[in-house]
């Protein structure tokens, strides 16, 4: 287990799956009526499985996250996230007359297929967003983008982003990739992950103008006050 331990996305993972299988639980009464397979017993199943986790692969772990490296990571994902969202903003202006150019783009870099998780707190999809932006970044691209109003310097910020995140490339492969899944711990981490993430999906479109509920079920806003 030392590659989880050593990961800043492993550990802090687990804890903010820890803190939205506990918000859901406390609110399990409420979104019972909105899907038909949530129920109390489904909700507490997921605690203890969470719950069950941590105690079997992170017990000796969870008060020594190595504080400066996770705010390092969290940082960088912060700065990537708002990099990418004022960009396709100002593109959207720009270009509003020109669809198919949006369309390309967007296709392009990764936001077709990657924003609306990234947006929602799903740094796995951030990794890949960041990772893709600066793959299939090309100069005609960039050029057309900062010929109208959109300066040189956001989309620079979303590489430099893209090329500090490689540092930490190691820790989201060892969540996702079925070649890096050494130990049942990793696959576990993985699939409680994505099962926490589709509640949230859900949970917060339910919870839209309920922002201080909506939150509780944020990646982000969880991960910031873990």
């Amino acid at each position: 287990m030392e590659t989880m331990i050593a990961c800043p996305t492993s550990t802090v993972t687990i804890l903010a799956c820890q803190h939205i299988a506990k918000t859901f639980r406390e609110n399990i009464y409420e979104l019972s009526r909105i899907r038909k397979d949530w129920d109390p017993g489904y909700a507490t199943s997921i605690n203890v499985w969470v719950n069950d986790t941590i105690e079997k692969y992170y017990l000796d772990n969870t008060d020594s996250i190595d504080n400066t490296k996770f705010m390092e990571w969290h940082e960088i994902m912060v700065a990537g996230m708002q990099g990418l969202k004022v960009l396709r903003s100002s593109v959207k202006v720009d270009f509003k007359d020109n669809k198919l150019f949006l369309k390309s783009m967007f296709e392009k870099l990764g936001y077709t297929e990657y924003f609306s998780d990234a947006k929602n707190g799903d740094h796995l999809s951030l990794h890949k967003f960041l990772t893709t932006f600066a793959k299939n970044l090309d100069d005609e691209t960039r050029k057309k983008i900062v010929s109208k109003n959109t300066p040189e310097t956001v989309i620079q910020k979303i590489l430099d982003c893209a090329q500090q995140i490689t540092k930490f490339t190691r820790c989201f492969e060892a969540l996702e990739g079925d070649a890096h899944l050494n130990s049942y711990g990793q696959k576990e981490v993985r699939e409680i992950y994505e099962t926490i993430q589709d509640i949230s999906r859900i949970a917060m479109a339910y919870y839209q103008f309920d922002p201080v509920k909506r939150d509780q079920f944020n990646f982000y806003k969880v991960l910031t006050n873990l």
